[in-house]
């Protein structure tokens, strides 16, 4: 970048060659090399002149050294001044859409060189954002240049979740592809506008389902640039939940958003994050009635919250959002039964000899509540005997509650085996925890004897 800055671009032979006029040769000498304040300053006494300036060259030169240094300048430009893009649109709605800036930009993404893909990714992102609005009209009459402006913003975001849902690696050093649509569409989510575009084209779910692919195998030890990707798709959250209807879509649970939130933000240390997952869930927190609330309980977030508690952060708005985010769900917890405790120990995967596992009562009480959602704390508990990274301790309870299970249902047996339990029991007859061991036995034996009652005589 610092090379591309230095460049020395011959303005003049574009000039000879007849792609600029003189006046846009003096205003190129005027702005070229120039601090950034003063192109800030330039660009918005004559933007509209700027834009079409940088509109012609970018149509008419093929030269890659120029292509990117004109990128670059424009990049630099946005990132200084954000509403410096709305000279885009000016200019279309102008010029009665018979100028279309953003068309060289939007025909770059087919150029296979990354820089210019990246960079022209970046300020398309940037400029489609924006929005212009007259003032004091509530409801504009839909103009030519408003359509231009939203087939390019469809356009773009579909080209977004294209480099997405084809993305063959998720490690963004093996397909850069893909970092340059996750940052475009970082730029994009920033406004009200980007994020209904992002949702056009179902945008939610891919990022949700991305989310679940890179959280599958996640560790602590990952590479620098998995943990970018993490960074980028909970940012891509985080803007998303600015806005209050994708907010409650985001609590409804459908896309398991919430769970993966908090097991990203218990498993990954880097503190950007840590600091985006915390912002997110904040956002998200009293949403979809109440449901974000519960899910992130049931996501075991009072545990991770606690164990965030005693880090030392940079930034220290971090342990504020954190203490923001216990204080408001202590109130959801403390109006949780006894079942409601044990059930989000459950779902969140970490379990403990808390009280409720061995206590008979417990499990007379509240067997029948087990039905709920089809048998899925007790699918859950089979799932974690299937799983290899299921702690020891895990593991150990699992086998336990399981038998709790057979023992107390009428048709715990029928149901844990119909889930197959069997196999999994038998191996860990072997592991090499004695307490595995022993509770693998127990259940195992549980499960093959039809009167299990037998067993204790």
């Amino acid at each position: 970048m610092a090379a591309l800055a230095s460049t020395q671009i011959g303005w003049n032979s574009y000039e000879a060659a007849g792609i600029i006029s003189r006046e846009q040769l003096e205003m190129l000498f005027c702005y070229d090399k120039q601090p950034i304040a003063t192109q800030v300053a330039l660009f918005m006494q004559r933007g509209e002149a700027y834009v079409e300036l940088f509109v012609v060259i970018l149509q008419n030169v093929n030269k890659e050294e120029t292509v990117q240094y004109v990128l670059a300048l424009l990049d630099d430009l946005l990132v200084a001044k954000p509403e410096v893009g709305l000279y885009w649109h000016e200019l279309l709605r102008n010029s009665g859409a018979e100028v279309d800036p953003f068309a060289p930009i939007m025909r770059l993404l087919g150029r296979t060189n990354p820089f210019i893909l990246e960079k022209a990714a970046l300020v398309l992102g940037r400029i489609l954002s924006l929005k212009v609005h007259t003032p004091g009209v509530e409801v504009e009459e839909v103009t030519e240049a408003d359509e231009v402006t939203q087939r390019h913003l469809l356009t773009f975001t579909e080209w977004i979740f294209h480099q997405l849902n084809s993305a063959h690696s998720l490690e963004l050093s093996h397909c850069p592809k893909l970092h340059f649509a996750l940052s475009a569409m970082m730029t994009l989510l920033v406004s009200d506008h980007g994020r209904h575009a992002v949702m056009d084209v179902d945008g939610l779910s891919v990022i949700a389902q991305m989310l679940t692919r890179a959280t599958a195998t996640m560790h602590d030890a990952m590479s620098p640039s998995t943990v970018q990707l993490l960074y980028q798709l909970v940012f891509c959250l985080w803007c998303l939940s600015f806005n209050k209807g994708i907010a409650n879509q985001m609590a409804t649970g459908q896309h398991k958003v919430i769970p993966q939130l908090v097991h990203v933000a218990h498993t990954i240390s880097k503190e950007k994050v840590s600091r985006v997952c915390l912002m997110t869930l904040k956002n998200l927190l009293g949403h979809g009635l109440g449901h974000a609330n519960d899910q992130m309980v049931q996501a075991g977030i009072m545990k991770v919250l606690g164990s965030l508690q005693g880090r030392k952060w940079a930034d220290e708005d971090i342990a504020t959002d954190i203490d923001q985010l216990h204080a408001s769900l202590e109130i959801d917890v403390a109006s949780l039964s006894t079942f409601d405790v044990y059930k989000a120990e459950v779902l969140s995967g970490a379990l403990e000899w808390s009280p409720s596992h061995k206590s008979a009562q417990f499990w007379k009480d509240n067997i029948n509540k087990f039905s709920e959602g089809g048998y899925t704390l007790v699918s859950t508990l089979v799932g974690m005997l299937k799983s290899e990274s299921t702690p020891a301790t895990s593991l150990a309870i699992a086998c336990h509650d399981l038998g709790c299970f057979i023992q107390y249902h009428a048709d715990g047996r029928k149901i844990v085996s119909s889930m197959g339990a069997k196999t999994p029991l038998m191996g860990l007859l072997t592991h090499a925890d004695p307490q595995v061991q022993k509770h693998a036995l127990s259940t195992t034996q549980k499960l093959m004897v039809m009167n299990w009652e037998m067993l204790s005589k």
